[in-house]
């Protein structure tokens, strides 16, 4: 017969190998990934709103595909005939000013000028003419890309 030892129990409780790792470094790395995730999710949805709110422009469709480069200055012509720069409504006499400003801020950044298909022709000319005067050299015409299915009247 063995004889007795009161620590056979907590020999076998000693011998025990977990199954699972203790929660590590790896843990607090999922969850900083899950939230920048989150946060870039909202910052994509939300993204599409924060350009020019309130500014209802419906552009002119044209076949043209080329894009503007990348930091381009924009100035917006309404329907109105007010001119938006930089989410500020400016008048004609006010916006040559605007513009060297923004020039002097932004050298060589060309301008786009997105003018409403109702706009008057004299204002998207001054505007192109406020531009030049400005010393912007290289100044383009947003346009909406023509659908397939679309009827030009």
């Amino acid at each position: 017969m063995k004889p007795f030892n009161p620590h056979r129990q907590s020999q076998k409780l000693r011998r025990f190998t977990p199954t699972r790792k203790p929660a590590g470094i790896f843990s607090v790395g999922v969850v900083f990934s899950d939230a920048a995730l989150l946060l870039l999710a909202f910052f994509l949805a939300v993204s599409p709103f924060v350009m020019q709110p309130g500014i209802n422009i419906k552009l002119p469709a044209s076949p043209f595909t080329g894009g503007a480069r990348f930091g381009s200055m924009v100035l917006s012509v309404t329907h109105g005939g007010w001119f938006y720069f930089n989410d500020e409504r400016l008048d004609i006499s006010r916006l040559g000013g605007v513009l060297e400003a923004a020039v002097a801020e932004n050298l060589g950044a060309p301008l786009i000028i997105e003018a409403d298909e109702r706009a008057s022709h004299g204002a998207v000319a001054a505007a192109w003419n406020a531009a030049l005067g400005a010393g912007i050299s290289e100044v383009s015409m947003a346009t909406r890309i023509l659908a397939v299915a679309e009827e030009v009247p």
